[in-house]
């Protein structure tokens, strides 16, 4: 750290020592934003090492070699917001075509294609992006035993890095809130004791400062997460999570099932509000066995969730929880269902012939995405989008593709309006369309383009998401017009 401030206090004088006036916070030449007067007051350290007319974008240089690293912040994130304040800015426009080089090396991983499952159950997604308060977008991956969060600006230069602590021994999956940041973690629980801590919630800063933690004991509750996933949703100051778990040994046959769990937490003081993981029916939010779980909260507050059963219920159902709305202690109770697919066979066999890959609300409904064989037996798979009403939930079910197979497609939603639907085939072959409220689609298209368990986000007008294969991520953009674009880490 010394060696690095003097060296950089060094070039600082050859700028000169005129004394400059710095503006707010304001793009630098990699796109970056940054402020040089809060840099310099939170920093009295730095103020220190460098002379009176040092200019902003050298202080830059020392937030992007050093700072970072040592959890600086470019500017103040609590009263600037980029998007409201800051015009948007072209490579045309006002922002230098200029890159800095990046000194850091993105971990290496697997992803690609990790969102297929075909199989009979899914796993809980380690990959995630979010846009973090610099303007760029940061990377969260769970990496062989490892939590990995890597800041990445607009042109994918990796521009500082950290490893997150786990702090239980079973990963369940992260959600980056509006205001907080936070990682699901889990153990297992043989004994079936119920003062075993078997889900932490803990609750970080957005600068990744551990802020606090709600704990799940007993529950039911012998294996968090397993055979399935997890996904999050957030109203208000309450983050809803629904994911499943495998339950104490049946006192009718004595075997361990496996079903959903659904919880919700407080975050002012992470407080567990309220669960719901014990054997009951779907009549109150209940399907055994899940084998992936989505959750949303509509524009009615509502709590919306979508489920693959192979039980009770034996099929992709949709449920609408009627006795509570988003934003208060409880959420538990009835709920009005409505089956997508039912799926033919014997209660309780795992082979369903399908895999559930998105779940997003529109204007005047709600969109999922499958892949589905059309028989519950071993066959070719095929892409289907539904649509289900807001007002009754009146379901139908489009069938997108004839092929020699699918792999499980994603849904991307942009707005009330629609999104992306995207898949694979099963000779790797990247297919994506338009999604349209009420469940329309527009021309299918093909690119030069992967999937992986990183759900796309939107960022900056345009969707994103990375993929790696025993390589640092490659991501892929795909602008207003429709067009893909891939960009290695650090342009290499």
């Amino acid at each position: 750290m010394k060696k690095k401030v003097l060296l950089t206090a060094l070039a600082v004088m050859l700028f000169g020592s005129s004394f400059p006036v710095y503006a707010a916070p304001e793009y630098m030449a990699d796109g970056g934003i940054f402020d040089a007067e809060w840099y310099l007051e939170q920093n009295p350290d730095i103020a220190a090492a460098f002379p009176a007319g040092v200019s902003a974008e050298v202080l830059y240089q020392h937030y992007v070699t050093c700072g970072a690293d040592e959890g600086r912040t470019p500017y103040n994130a609590m009263t600037f917001d980029p998007a409201n304040v800051l015009p948007y800015q072209s490579a045309a426009e006002n922002v230098p075509d200029t890159i800095v080089p990046s000194s850091l090396t993105p971990v290496v991983s697997y992803n690609k294609d990790a969102q297929n499952y075909n199989r009979n159950w899914s796993d809980t997604v380690n990959s995630y992006l979010y846009e973090n308060p610099a303007g760029g977008l940061t990377r969260v991956e769970y990496v062989n035993g490892q939590i990995v969060v890597e800041d990445y600006d607009n042109n994918f230069y990796l521009r500082s890095t950290r490893n997150i602590t786990m702090e239980l021994p079973i990963w369940g999956g992260f959600y980056a809130g509006d205001n907080y940041n936070f990682i699901i973690f889990g153990q297992k629980n043989p004994s079936q004791n119920n003062d075993t801590e078997v889900v932490r919630v803990v609750k970080y800063s957005k600068d990744w400062k551990r802020l606090g933690q709600a704990s799940l004991r007993g529950a039911n509750t012998t294996v968090p997460f397993d055979a399935g996933s997890l996904r999050c949703a957030e109203y208000g100051d309450y983050l809803y999570i629904r994911t499943c778990h495998e339950m104490y040994a049946s006192a009718r046959d004595g075997l361990n099932h496996q079903a959903n769990m659904t919880l919700a937490v407080r975050q002012s003081d992470m407080k567990l509000t309220d669960s719901y993981y014990i054997v009951m029916n779907n009549s109150v939010g209940y399907v055994s066995h899940s084998f992936n779980q989505f959750v949303l909260v509509d524009q009615d507050r509502n709590l919306v969730t979508l489920d693959h059963g192979d039980a009770y219920p034996r099929s992709i159902t949709l449920m609408r929880y009627t006795n509570a709305k988003a934003g208060g202690d409880k959420f538990s109770g009835s709920v009005a269902s409505r089956d997508l697919v039912a799926f033919p066979g014997t209660t309780g066999d795992n082979y369903t012939g399908a895999s559930v890959g998105g779940f997003a609300e529109t204007t005047n409904g709600y969109v999922a995405a499958f892949n589905y064989d059309g028989v519950g037996g071993r066959a070719t798979r095929e892409v289907y989008i539904s649509y289900t009403s807001k007002n009754g939930l009146n379901s139908t079910v489009t069938k997108i593709t004839e092929s020699a197979g699918t792999q499980t497609p994603v849904l991307v939603p942009t707005g009330l309006d629609g999104g992306y639907l995207m898949w694979t085939d099963t000779a790797g072959t990247f297919y994506y369309t338009r999604y349209a409220d009420g469940g329309t689609i527009g021309a299918i298209a093909t690119a030069d383009a992967a999937l992986s368990d990183c759900q796309p986000i939107l960022h900056n007008g345009e969707v994103v998401w990375y993929v790696t294969a025993n390589s640092t991520p490659v991501f892929f953009k795909l602008d207003a017009s429709s067009t893909i674009t891939r960009t290695v880490a650090n342009g290499q």
